[in-house]
């Protein structure tokens, strides 16, 4: 087995998939609906044979070799969409390109810790999607293909790519020049929101909250015709839909632990922001009065549906799709007769502006080739088809008639699908797969809204916001925040448990303690560092 030039060590690539995105945000692997995209697709290269394929089968400029071969895909595997090996797709691609994708699923849950080891190891699979951060730093130590050697001559889609979005080429070229992956595209628009049991709400006579006051006189109606119940649940803590992220940005206007403040344009940290103190001792007052799930802190995905399906909480936040997603599941199990989950708007405190910020424009991780491939042509070859026309068709959209036309013009998917069709596209087609598909905003731009669905982009999007260009860091300034986000995540989260919880009383000395000790930790190191790559990205744009 081989190990990675300069005899790395595995505590090193063990902070490999860094937590950037809750204190900058991650990912893309939910279920994103459509709203507000512009135009996904990469620019058409004239005269590719490989944007469209000819009458009767292959033609030579979709090979990427003329004997067939297989390349294995590390893919995490969905709960709700199983990886399957007889995706017909993948038939069409192998027809097309003589190239045989064989994935290897690994549980979500597992995921992160399996690429870790591949990596430490150098044993990385033919493909697989890493952060960007990840690719520049360990394809220059031999880990990951240099595509910058391969993209002129056998990667025409690649190019243009790159040179219609110079960003996305920033995101994964190290400070050797070379380039390391392939970010994917996410489209424009917006992916989350708070649902709300809306039957209850109209059978209660309730209207939608503004503020966080209101959210609480909501949440204690709920409770008193409800009182075995706790009303309001989330999916853990971090992340782009746990309860803090959620609750700061109501009550400081920061997304998050550390993030870019829309107003002064700098990434700030919401324990320095007046409403810290305000959003502790809001959340743990839902916590005392029962209206908050005593077990909020711990709740996995499956734990968190089960709450919300069963009628064992009413209030949270997450995925748009889960509307109609969390809508169709209890009418399918048929155990509450009228179920309706539904968008009610953002709330915010008094002075801090209501907002979301958009999805990236680009996936916070790219798809990357193993330095120790086979046949690098041939793989450079594959990764450049599956970003053509055709190749992005097939892994966006699917197969033309079967679960997408154009009868209206642009790639529609097929109304017999129904919906909010994520589960049926992924698990029977292998389409808008998460690490699988690198353009997720054609996907999006097919959507069919249903009624429910449009509702909610014209409730959400007059206050979503451009979200923060992605930070390009230097080797250095990732060394800095691998070593410092990991640990500071961790203890702002367990003390905010704490303080929520009640462990630890909300008082003076306790929260002065509190930042002190985050700045220990490196919060204002962080800051700075921000603040000073997005001036680099600032400059390099202007």
């Amino acid at each position: 087995m081989k190990t990675i030039k300069g005899s790395r060590h595995f505590g090193r690539a063990a902070l490999l998939i860094t937590m950037t995105a809750m204190l900058v945000s991650a990912c893309s692997g939910e279920n994103g609906g459509n709203g507000g995209n512009r135009n996904t697709s990469p620019a058409k290269i004239e005269g590719s044979d490989s944007n469209a394929p000819g009458e009767g089968g292959q033609t030579d400029s979709a090979l990427v070799s003329d004997k067939p071969i297989t390349f294995k895909w590390l893919v995490p595997d969905r709960r709700e969409a199983p990886v399957r090996k007889d995706w017909a797709i993948f038939d069409r691609i192998f027809e097309r390109t003589n190239a045989r994708i064989e994935f290897e699923p690994v549980p979500s849950d597992g995921v992160t810790e399996k690429k870790q080891i591949m990596i430490a190891t150098n044993s990385v699979t033919d493909f697989m999607t890493v952060p960007h951060a990840d690719a520049r730093l360990y394809g220059n130590e031999g880990v990951f293909l240099d595509l910058s050697s391969y993209i002129d001559e056998h990667a025409p889609h690649i190019k243009a790519y790159f040179e219609e979005y110079p960003a996305a080429k920033a995101l994964v070229t190290g400070e050797d020049g070379g380039v390391y992956s392939v970010p994917g595209l996410e489209g424009l628009g917006f992916n989350y929101n708070w649902i709300v049991r809306q039957d209850l709400m109209e059978e209660y006579g309730l209207k939608s909250p503004d503020t966080p006051e209101q959210l609480y006189e909501m949440l204690k109606a709920f409770k008193e015709r409800n009182p075995d119940k706790y009303p309001l649940v989330t999916q853990g803590v971090g992340g782009t839909t746990g309860l803090y992220k959620v609750m700061l940005r109501a009550f400081t206007g920061i997304e998050g632990y550390i993030q870019l403040e829309p107003e002064s344009g700098e990434y700030k940290f919401a324990g320095d922001h007046p409403g810290f103190v305000d959003s502790l001792e809001y959340m743990n007052k839902l916590y005392n009065e029962k209206l908050l799930d005593p077990e909020f802190a711990i709740l996995n995905g499956a734990q968190w549906e089960e709450r919300m399906l069963t009628g064992k909480s009413f209030v949270t936040y997450h995925w748009k799709t889960r509307n109609q997603l969390l809508t169709d599941r209890a009418a399918e199990a048929g155990l509450i007769p009228g179920y309706n989950a539904n968008a009610m708007l953002e709330i915010a405190a008094s002075g801090i502006k209501k907002y979301q910020y958009s999805r990236d424009i680009f996936s916070t991780g790219g798809i990357a080739i193993s330095a120790n491939v086979k046949d690098k042509v041939a793989a450079v070859k594959l990764l450049d088809y599956l970003l053509s026309e055709e190749g992005s068709d097939y892994l966006a959209l699917g197969i033309d008639g079967e679960t997408y036309d154009r009868s209206e013009g642009a790639p529609k998917f097929l109304e017999s699908l129904g919906p909010a069709p994520y589960d049926k596209l992924r698990g029977e087609y292998g389409i808008w797969y998460p690490e699988i598909s690198l353009n997720m905003g054609k996907s999006r731009e097919a959507e069919r809204l249903s009624e429910k669905a449009q509702a909610i982009e014209e409730l959400y999007l007059p206050i979503v916001l451009p979200a923060p260009a992605p930070l390009v860091l230097t080797d250095e300034e990732n060394e800095i925040n691998k070593e410092k986000l990991n640990n500071l995540t961790v203890y702002i989260e367990e003390k905010m448990t704490e303080f929520v919880v009640g462990r630890t009383p909300i008082t003076a000395p306790n929260i002065q303690a509190f930042i002190e000790q985050c700045k220990k930790l490196g919060a204002q190191e962080l800051i700075d560092m921000y603040n000073t790559a997005r001036g680099r990205t600032n400059a390099s744009n202007s």
